[in-house]
């Protein structure tokens, strides 16, 4: 009796393991990440959430305000195009002088021909973003939306975040603030 007991026992454990591991297993989706709201996104995730920022059907860049004395296309310098046209959110074009936390910068690069838009790039300054250097957030991203990479010898990774190459130039600015829409004419020509 007690041997019966035993492999009823035994049964019924395994019957009950096998539920409760197959209840998890699954496809894997429930449980490839927890919710959004106790989690950060990730960064190709704040990327496409804020290419949706940027294009909004109600206000998109494109009818933003721009910086004093910057509006229109005018000549770019690389690794901007040959042209570009700045757009600046209201945070920006209400202090310009000191663009606080908040604040977009958003450059249309163009090609020679001043109609083909080679890639969009961006300076958005948040808290905590990179605090070494003036908490600027950089993205670069393709007509299309996507986030630009960098090249197949630098690993193809996004250019999107905490952004070397951009924080060098930039450094050169007129006011350490890394922002050349904001200094004067003769400054952003000597870069």
């Amino acid at each position: 009796m007690l041997f019966v007991l035993f492999v009823a026992f035994v049964v019924c454990f395994v019957i009950s393991a096998g539920r409760s591991t197959s209840a998890q297993e699954g496809s894997g989706t429930s449980r490839a990440s927890p919710p959004r709201a106790t989690r950060p996104r990730t960064p190709a995730e704040f990327s496409q959430s804020f290419w949706k920022h940027l294009k909004k059907q109600d206000s998109p860049y494109t009818k933003w305000g721009s910086l004093p004395g910057k509006t229109g296309m005018r000549e770019g310098a690389d690794p901007h195009g040959a042209f570009i046209q700045t757009f600046a959110n209201k945070t920006a074009t209400d202090r310009p002088d000191t663009l606080p936390y908040g604040a977009i910068l958003v450059a249309e690069n163009y090609d020679t021909d001043q109609k083909t838009l080679k890639d969009i790039t961006v300076m958005y300054r948040s808290k905590g973003a990179d605090p070494k250097h003036g908490d600027w957030y950089w993205l670069k991203y393709l007509p299309d939306g996507s986030v630009a990479r960098t090249s197949d010898k630098e690993g193809k990774k996004p250019i999107a975040g905490v952004v070397a190459s951009c924080i060098d130039c930039h450094s050169k600015a007129a006011g350490r603030d890394l922002v050349f829409s904001n200094d004067p004419e003769k400054e952003v020509d000597e870069k």
